[in-house]
């Protein structure tokens, strides 16, 4: 693996400083910032050795955190995501100027003043999330429940939370942490844990065609053919619709138990994305890997 010169590293290093001043830094050096951020990312991206059709999770180029930068192949472009909860790396090789860039003032015929608005759904992690590795009876867990390939392979974000004792999955809106789902190893009630308001589902993969699911770690299992999206319950909720209009196809696969739930999911669908069922007759997460293969199979077109 290449890197940059050190008097380019340290200039990048020098315009991220500046740009995180609470001076308003007229802009030219912001913008010259996320250019050159831009760039390096893409040549560093595509310096890796990536099998086609591939994926690695390798440290971060930008915030420098052990093995949070995942990077993966689909359709000839290079997708890449930092899951550290503070950096922004998030996109594809073939890049555009983020909209924040293209519509600086400086770039406006009108000179008008940008405001900053908070983010409502705004999530900060508790300093109980330590690193999933800590917790050897979650890992062993994730493993009987088919989910710790998705985390080696860098399609999720795992924590443990030490003082609650839960794994936590964090929830993302494709670009940064907004929420995060606790599961317990203890048995406590109640089993599912949401630590954020945002009501965002937690979505595992990025294939075209998704599973709905209950449950995240059924979520993750599936998302090496499908993408999971968990709705951590039976509800459908308009944040639920919003990140699912976005796939071409969605298999709603509720627990057998919640059939009629099923059923009720998939007409609310309608007119949002295509939907339908999928029977099954043992939970996803459940089966060894071969059945759960042969079961997904059946619905790859």
């Amino acid at each position: 693996m290449w890197y940059y010169p050190a008097g380019y590293r340290r200039l990048i290093a020098w315009l991220a400083a500046l740009v995180k001043t609470k001076n308003k830094v007229d802009s030219v050096l912001c913008l010259s910032y996320r250019y050159l951020m831009a760039h390096w990312i893409k040549d560093y991206v595509m310096g890796l050795a990536l099998q086609p059709n591939g994926r690695m999770r390798v440290d971060c180029p930008v915030c420098g955190k052990k093995n949070t930068f995942s990077v993966g192949e689909q359709n000839g472009q290079r997708l890449y995501h930092c899951f550290h909860a503070d950096c922004t790396a998030s996109g594809r090789t073939g890049f555009r100027l983020s909209k924040d860039v293209t519509t600086h003032p400086l770039l406006l015929k009108t000179k008008r003043k940008q405001e900053v608005v908070p983010s409502s759904d705004a999530f900060e992690m508790p300093d109980t999330f330590v690193p999933i590795s800590r917790s050897p009876e979650a890992v062993a867990y994730l493993k009987r429940v088919n989910a710790y390939e998705a985390y080696l392979e860098g399609r999720v974000d795992l924590r443990f939370d030490f003082k609650m004792n839960r794994i936590v999955y964090l929830i993302t809106d494709g670009r940064r942490v907004v929420d995060a789902a606790g599961r317990t190893l203890t048995g406590e009630k109640p089993k599912w844990w949401r630590y954020g308001k945002s009501g965002s589902p937690f979505v595992c993969g990025s294939r075209p065609i998704a599973i709905l699911l209950e449950d995240c770690a059924s979520a993750c299992c599936v998302s090496d053919i499908f993408s999971g999206v968990a709705l951590l319950g039976t509800n459908l909720l308009d944040t639920h619709k919003k990140v699912l209009q976005k796939y071409d196809m969605v298999y709603v696969a509720l627990d057998k138990d919640a059939t009629q739930k099923a059923l009720e999911i998939v007409r609310k669908l309608r007119g949002v994305v295509p939907a339908t069922m999928m029977i099954l007759n043992q939970d996803l997460k459940d089966m060894d890997n071969d059945t759960r293969q042969r079961t997904l199979s059946r619905y790859v077109t």
